[in-house]
């Protein structure tokens, strides 16, 4: 069974460009018309919207998507951060570790080793303590494994207030923290950029915690800008798009009311295990709400 004490990365979009499927739709046209922008802005409806996003993903015409900005924050370990930050087009503002106020709240050296002789004994509060301030580890670990390693946690901390009260600052005494110690990170990227992340963090090859953000990140998108990011989902799909006569949704493909055309996925899946594949990768997301 999965520790619901256990910290869950979260993601929430706090600013994005308002007219977002328009502003794609009327750019991808842009390059195909001689009229103002403004005028083919203008005059676009709902359903020619559709049609020029579309468009954008049978020709691999993905540049359009480049004017859409989304500004989101994360809230996970530094080890997913630091994965995050990889994504080059993209600008980013993390929380100093120094003002982790998770941590940063005085407590006593043998407040925190208690708190791991408490977790060690089963107590599910000892263990809360810990999961707000760090993250416990991938939902299908042993239940033994992620005591552990809370207790542990615990000890990192009694040992990071120890240095504090030898004088070391905050920022030497940090040295001492694990990488699953929680952070928070607000990023802005470009819709395409977005693509580009959720090609390759929501699939199962990636690493489970990067893999539950990416996951939320395109649920929160879809719910904003349905037209566009139904589309998104691990590169196999993005793959099978820009190949495909039309291209296809990851709602679709899920509930299997069509298939993709593509021979085997960049991780050398076949065709006929995609499916399952994202199915296994959706489960992991499912288990994390």
């Amino acid at each position: 069974m999965r520790n619901r004490v256990a910290m869950i990365p979260t993601v929430r979009v706090i600013s994005y460009t308002q007219d977002g499927e328009k502003l794609v739709a009327a750019s991808s046209k842009r390059s195909l018309s001689s009229k103002d922008v403004s005028e083919i802005f203008e005059r676009m409806d709902d359903e020619e919207v559709e049609v020029w996003i579309r468009e954008t993903l049978k020709r691999g015409h993905l540049s359009p998507w480049e004017h859409c900005i989304y500004t989101f924050e994360v809230i996970c370990s530094r080890v997913c951060s630091h994965q995050l930050v990889r994504h080059r087009i993209a600008s980013y503002t993390q929380l100093s570790q120094r003002y982790n106020e998770r941590l940063l709240e005085p407590k006593e050296t043998k407040y925190w080793l208690e708190i791991s002789e408490r977790v060690l004994s089963g107590d599910k509060e000892a263990l809360a303590e810990v999961g707000r301030a760090f993250y416990l580890g991938d939902p299908d670990w042993p239940e033994d494994l992620r005591i552990r390693m809370a207790s542990e946690y615990a000890r990192s901390v009694a040992k990071y207030w120890e240095l504090r009260g030898k004088g070391l600052s905050r920022e030497d005494a940090r040295y001492i923290l694990p990488q699953a110690v929680a952070t928070k990170i607000v990023v802005t990227m470009n819709a395409r950029e977005i693509l580009h992340f959720l090609g390759l963090r929501m699939c199962t090859h990636a690493q489970t915690e990067i893999r539950i953000v990416a996951w939320k990140l395109r649920n929160e998108l879809v719910r904003i800008h349905p037209r566009l990011f139904k589309y998104a989902g691990p590169y196999c799909l993005l793959d099978n798009n820009l190949v495909s006569k039309e291209p296809l949704s990851l709602e679709d493909l899920v509930e299997g009311r069509a298939g993709v055309s593509i021979d085997r996925c960049r991780e050398l899946v076949p065709r006929e295990g995609i499916r399952n594949c994202i199915l296994s990768s959706l489960k992991l997301y499912l288990s994390a709400l």
